[in-house]
């Protein structure tokens, strides 16, 4: 605010105190309450296919007040932007707003505005909330698509070891709210990052044929959070079933999530209980603490499991969870694995490789794996 009058006074400016309420987009709204939010809580924070089976293995803040009174009459103060995804499974980023950095800047192609507002990297995951308005029908699960790169990562991830997941929620008929969440899976995390997002489409996820072409370009200076990790390859932290051995390798602990890496190893014919039919099995799980509190996550697969691998007998799958911290109180974490059989589905597609899959049974749990935390 005091730069803000320091304006003011080098133009000579005179300010209008009977200033007339104007209309604002909801977006604008949410973008001016995550700001002034965000500096209440940071102000009292304390940090503490190969085959169609292998493609379906392989997720500036202005406090308004006396100066302005109209317009702070028009923009109530309850709650902040990131309140849109809360009730979305994928979303695990509960302070999100806490830690990330301001951005503010738009782009504007084919109609579309896109506006980066916030970006934050934590050394797991680089998470960027970004809004979308157009007079455009942008449909009802719309994402912006293109690439994105940072020069510290040099070639490292151009083929493999990351991993993208979007979330995405219509607001109004021409206002989207969207994050876009880039994981680093196995690769460099360096302290800090010089990263380009190129936006080259607009995409709706409930009917890919919506889709609109553009350019949105943002370029992104981003600082890695504080992190730590601890190793449990040698704890005993497994899960065993027939055909099935699954093992905790680590946990890594930054201020916005906590994620667990594991280890999986599966015997398909064992697993499936099939000689002879394809089959192929996902893993997925529930993570809960000691307390009942049951947490979202984010989950990459690996390259998942099927017996189009049956020649690769050793190979070992490393899927990993990420989640929001774990309450404070809790004192254990229940990892318990879910395995789903799948085999192809009756029906006979023209192309081979888009078969469709279905249950061969209902999902079933093995073993629990108890994570001790204090």
């Amino acid at each position: 605010m005091k730069r803000l009058y320091k304006q003011f006074d080098r133009q000579k400016m005179s300010v209008d105190t009977d200033i007339q309420p104007m209309d604002v987009s909801d977006l604008e709204k949410a973008r001016i309450k995550r700001a002034v939010m965000r500096r209440v809580k940071k102000k009292n924070h304390l940090p503490r296919n190969l085959s169609v089976a292998a493609a379906f293995f392989i997720a500036s803040g202005i406090t308004f007040g006396a100066a302005f009174p109209a317009l702070a009459a028009k923009l109530p103060i309850v709650g902040n932007f990131f309140e849109q995804f809360v009730d979305h499974d994928d979303y695990v980023f509960e302070k999100f707003d806490s830690f990330a950095t301001d951005i503010g800047v738009t782009k504007e192609s084919n109609g579309i505005a896109v506006t980066v507002t916030d970006a934050v990297y934590d050394g797991e995951n680089i998470a960027i909330a970004y809004t979308m308005e157009s007079e455009h029908d942008l449909g009802e699960r719309p994402i912006m698509e293109g690439s994105f790169y940072a020069e510290e990562f040099g070639n490292e991830y151009e083929h493999y070891g990351s991993y993208s997941k979007y979330i995405t929620k219509k607001i109004s008929d021409h206002e989207y709210a969207g994050l876009f969440i880039y994981q680093l899976i196995e690769g460099p995390k360096p302290d800090e990052i010089t990263a380009t997002w190129d936006g080259s489409s607009i995409l709706n996820l409930s009917n890919v044929k919506d889709e609109f072409q553009g350019e949105w370009n943002f370029q992104l200076n981003l600082h890695a959070l504080d992190s730590k990790t601890k190793k449990f390859a040698d704890a005993g932290i497994v899960s065993n079933a027939d055909g099935i051995d699954i093992t905790l390798t680590k946990m890594t602990e930054t201020p916005i999530s906590t994620t667990l890496y594991l280890s999986e190893r599966v015997d398909m014919r064992t697993a499936a209980a099939e000689e002879e039919e394809w089959r192929g099995i996902q893993i997925e799980y529930l993570v809960k603490d000691d307390l009942g509190n049951d947490y979202n996550m984010i989950y990459y697969h690996d390259v998942g499991h099927s017996t189009d691998f049956e020649d690769f007998k050793d190979y070992t799958s490393r899927p990993r969870i990420t989640t929001t911290q774990f309450h404070e109180d809790a004192t254990s974490i229940t990892i318990t694995p879910i395995v789903n059989v799948y085999k192809f589905a009756n029906e006979v597609d023209e192309d081979p490789n888009s078969r469709p899959l279905e249950l061969v049974a209902e999902p079933y749990a093995i073993e629990s794996m108890q994570l001790e935390l204090k």
